[in-house]
């Protein structure tokens, strides 16, 4: 970012030196160059030169390699994954779709350790403004309907922005001082089947400053910020979510069942049951799935419009930042070249 301010900046001394000299020759003087312009041209092209000297060294300050601290941070952080059975994975792409992730958007994560069914690390998304979150991901034995915790101690981010108010769902003791819940509509009361004392308790107990979704058959635990993995804090946290938080979700999920999916009702399955029998075969495992209203909360997304008018901002801001100055200062030249 650096790199990028300071070229901007040495254009725009470029475009105002050579737009003072050239109005100062070309209309003041009538085409004519005066020893203070020689001076003055001298002078401004010395210190260009010696701005751009500290381009170069700026740019090669950018571009060096981690220092030995850094790089020992990055060994203990690969080494402490490897001794726990995770392998660095590092991508540049969103592992998985999430409000974190964001739909459309852009994201990378490093760094990123992997087992099977489980994954943690931090993730960048791209955007205006840039976001990035620490995070933990495990698979579930079945799907369940989209649920969201948003906690009281994570937030600073943008999630779950644009959720509708009607999803919210209160549930019993002190569990909305620490979080607030948000489920689809007609799913409160599969709210209820999930999230029972013992896992409210484990949330509040060991996940209190994570956001959390249900999505899928994925739960996410995520929030605003980097995570140093060279910390051993910040394992034990991660630990912590999987020993006693995700075991009792996945129990939840290997026992659910929505309802709403024709197939998953009580009176289809014990058809389904009874007719393998009578055929003298074992019952086909049922596969678990969502009803499409239950898949997705409702977020409004950003209006479209604001979304054009954003994008042509930032392309009106790039003119203005770089075409225009180096526009100006050619003009300037050319007014210098062509004096007497």
């Amino acid at each position: 970012m650096l790199v990028h301010v300071n070229h901007c900046l040495l254009l725009w001394y470029v475009c105002i030196v050579w737009m003072v000299l050239g109005v100062r020759i070309d209309t003041l003087q009538d085409n004519r160059i005066d020893a203070v312009d020689v001076r003055d041209i001298v002078v401004t092209s010395a210190v260009f030169l010696a701005w751009v000297g500290l381009t170069l060294w700026l740019y090669r300050w950018a571009a060096r390699p981690p220092s030995r601290r850094s790089l020992v941070r990055q060994a203990r952080q690969t080494l402490t994954a490897l001794a726990n059975g995770f392998e660095p994975e590092p991508t540049s792409s969103a592992p998985f779709g999430s409000l974190m992730t964001a739909r459309g958007a852009r994201a990378a994560v490093y760094p990123r350790f992997v087992a099977p069914g489980v994954e943690f690390g931090n993730l960048r998304r791209d955007g205006r403004p840039v976001r990035t979150w620490r995070y933990a991901a495990v698979a579930l034995p079945a799907p369940l309907p989209h649920f969201v915790l948003d906690s009281s101690e994570a937030r600073g981010g943008d999630v779950p922005r644009g959720v509708e108010r009607g999803q919210r769902l209160s549930l019993e003791g002190d569990f909305d001082r620490w979080f607030r819940l948000h489920v689809p509509s007609e799913y409160q009361t599969d709210a209820l089947f999930v999230f029972t004392p013992d896992l409210m308790a484990a949330l509040i107990d060991d996940a209190r400053s994570w956001n959390v979704e249900l999505v899928d058959d994925r739960v996410v635990f995520f929030a605003p910020g980097d995570a140093d993995f060279s910390d051993e804090d910040v394992w034990r946290a991660i630990e912590a979510l999987f020993a006693r938080v995700v075991p009792l979700i996945a129990e939840r999920s290997a026992r659910y069942l929505d309802e709403r999916v024709a197939s998953q009702t009580p009176e289809a399955r014990v058809a389904a049951m009874t007719a393998a029998m009578a055929k003298g075969i074992s019952p086909v495992r049922l596969e678990p799935r969502i009803d499409p209203h239950g898949r997705r909360l409702h977020v409004r997304r950003r209006n479209a419009v604001l979304s054009a008018i954003g994008a042509v901002g930032w392309f009106l801001a790039l003119v203005f930042l770089y075409v225009v100055p180096g526009l100006f200062a050619f003009a300037g030249f050319m007014s210098v070249v062509d004096g007497r």
